[in-house]
């Protein structure tokens, strides 16, 4: 699985979770995490527009993906 990370916080000192992309952006079956407002850790997983889990850190939401992906292709 390929992360695509954004550094949008370079110049802010506190590090916050700051999400990522897995796949190409123009493919329909690509998988975005997002900041959840108000958490510093926790990601929202957005599949087809819907956002289908929410995720209380990174690898939380890198294992669901690849657990999800792996289902969704049977």
């Amino acid at each position: 699985m390929k992360v695509i990370n954004h550094n949008s916080t370079i110049l802010d000192p506190v590090s916050y979770e700051t999400g990522f992309m897995t796949g190409k952006y123009e493919d329909p079956n690509v998988y975005a995490a997002v900041p959840i407002i108000g958490s510093s850790t926790r990601l929202a997983i957005i599949f087809q527009g819907k956002v289908i889990k929410e995720c209380r850190n990174r690898q939380s939401a890198i294992n669901f993906i690849d657990k999800h992906r792996k289902t969704k292709k049977k």
